[in-house]
């Protein structure tokens, strides 16, 4: 819990408020490996008068001892003192916190932004003292001043690129003028146009006849440049627009200063039946005789839609693991709250999930100890991998786990926050004891995993234990029957790994089901599987998984046989 419950917003008695310089409740910014002997933000505590009681760090050139004593309004900007006088007088008179934003702190530039938040101190249920928190916001103001130069640099851009495309359009007229003379230039030109990948289209506005096109649309057509002059677009039947609505043609002529393109999405249909998705930017020109066109550029975007599809898949897959996990998944900011959790860590920490999200990450450790192991890996390799630490629930229970994480950034590479993941540890059996499953009539399920493949047999054990299954392994056939025999009528399942090509199958299913008629079998293999259940047809099979299995799959099918055999 921090030492500094103003950053809640909260009024708090002055005997809480301890020692601001306390080792124990500093953290370490990532990247350093010394202590810090302060808080991140500027914290000051001032009597009603504007006098300094307490400064957490020095400033200008001066130690706090020096600064303490002095007037909070020394250290503002003269044309900023009404507005501290203004809060700082609301939060005596009303208890109530108050917080307002600096131009900077005396000696910083005034292009220096502080957030600042005024937290009345009580005793006795009288203010004090007000304790002040400013922090640096600086970086966030000048990332909005970047991003509107930016913005309007991007538009400047945009309509300059319009200026030239209509340049371009322009000169691609002259240029066919000078192509009829045999002129170099308008040959260049002309070629470089009809070898482009997309598909160009020159229309007269209302009518919709095509004025002209480049080689790339005749191909796509499968039509030759005399066939489709003249012709009107509908009668074309392309599967995209190449003419203006009215309704963009009034947003065009009205709404807008510039010639700018609309972007329209289709369909283009091949003759043998198939298609692909196009893009079409649709810009309506004024030739040099006085009259007006439409031309209409045509992009294959196949590729750019495969590209978002995966990405959508993989983010469907990201949140499935996300939710399913039956670890505990916490996502941080790099503060240290909360922003998610997925139902692992609502089991594990016995909060709901409304109160996990926005809480302090820090409050679930049960002893500093743990947070600073946590801090120093982050600050020396970057990650957090298997740190063993002990961590507290909702109702006050100490449980010892496992704690891995990983930082989370931004495009440009800045950390954003932190993804943490919790895997509690079990208490293991002594060495000299055997490990053997729970009896039949234990809860958990009793699973047999039968694989050649030892590390692959000692991963789906390792996932399947964690899943809440009690596991046999048997990497021989032979000691696959003797632990068939020793648990027959209480396995819950069987998974086999089959090697590429194995033969014999068929028999080792047949044995198994002979000797244990209701266990599930489950086969796992690389093979291709509709040969492979051809091969088992007639037999009791459960299921098929891939080789390897992912861990959600293999989870979901057990318990899903599991649920099948128990009703």
């Amino acid at each position: 819990m921090s030492r500094f419950p103003q950053y809640f917003d909260q009024p708090v008695p002055d005997s809480d408020v301890g020692d601001p310089l306390a080792p124990s409740t500093v953290r370490r910014p990532s990247g350093s490996h010394e202590p810090l002997r302060y808080p991140p933000d500027l914290v000051f505590i001032v009597g009603a008068g504007g006098q300094i009681l307490f400064v957490s760090r020095g400033l200008g050139g001066q130690s706090t001892d020096e600064i303490i004593g002095s007037s909070i309004y020394d250290w503002v900007f003269p044309e900023q003192h009404a507005l501290v006088r203004d809060r700082l007088g609301l939060a005596f008179e009303t208890g109530e916190p108050q917080g307002h934003e600096l131009a900077g702190i005396y000696p910083h530039s005034p292009d220096s932004w502080y957030e600042c938040r005024i937290a009345p101190n009580l005793r006795e249920g009288a203010v004090v003292s007000a304790t002040i928190v400013a922090r640096d916001i600086t970086h966030h103001r000048r990332a909005e001043r970047e991003a509107e130069h930016r913005f309007a640099e991007l538009s400047r851009m945009y309509e300059e690129r319009t200026a030239d495309l209509a340049r371009a359009n322009a000169a691609l007229a002259d240029a066919r003028r000078q192509r009829d003379s045999g002129g170099l230039r308008q040959q260049r030109m002309l070629a470089l146009l009809d070898a482009a990948g997309e598909a160009f289209f020159v229309s007269e506005p209302g009518t919709g006849r095509i004025l002209d096109l480049n080689e790339t649309a005749c191909r796509w057509l499968h039509r030759t440049r005399e066939q489709i002059l003249g012709t009107k677009a509908h009668e074309l039947a392309l599967g995209f627009p190449i003419q203006l609505t009215d309704e963009q043609d009034l947003q065009f002529t009205e709404t807008r200063d510039t010639r700018r393109p609309v972007f329209v999405n289709g369909v283009h249909y091949r003759d043998d039946g198939s298609t692909f998705p196009v893009e079409v930017a649709i810009a309506r020109h004024e030739l040099w005789s006085g009259g007006v066109c439409n031309l209409a550029v045509v992009r294959d975007v196949k590729d750019r839609q495969h590209s978002l599809i995966a990405l959508r898949h993989r983010e469907v897959a990201y949140r499935d693991l996300f939710r399913l996990t039956s670890d505990a998944v916490c996502i941080t900011t790099r503060a240290g709250e909360i922003v998610a959790v997925n139902d692992g860590a609502v089991r594990l920490f016995g909060y709901t999930e409304e109160e996990l999200i926005g809480m302090d990450a820090r409050t679930l450790f049960a002893d500093a100890q743990g947070i600073r192991h946590f801090q120093t890996a982050m600050a020396e390799r970057g990650l957090a991998e298997q740190i063993e630490v002990e961590l507290r629930t909702k109702l006050g229970a100490v449980i010892s786990g496992f704690l891995s994480a990983t930082p989370r950034q931004t495009a440009e590479g800045r950390v954003q926050g932190y993804q943490m993941v919790v895997c509690r540890r079990f208490t293991e059996p002594a060495p000299s004891q055997p490990q053997t499953p729970a009896p039949a009539s234990a809860a958990r399920p009793i699973v047999l995993v039968v694989d050649a493949d030892g590390p692959a047999a000692e991963a789906t054990r390792e996932v399947l234990d964690r899943a809440g299954f009690d596991v046999l392994v048997a990497e021989e056939q032979g000691r696959a029957l003797e632990l068939m025999r020793e648990y027959a009528g209480a396995l819950a399942s069987v998974v086999l790994g089959v090697e590429p090509g194995e033969r014999g199958v068929e028999h080792t299913v047949e044995e198994f089901l002979r000797i244990d008629p209701h266990a599930a079998i489950l086969v796992s293999s690389a093979d291709d599987r509709l040969a492979l259940a051809e091969r088992l047809t007639g037999l009791q099979v459960a299921g098929y998984l891939e080789r390897p299995s992912h861990p959600l799959a293999l989870v979901q099918k057990l318990r899903e046989v599991v649920t099948q055999r128990s009703a």
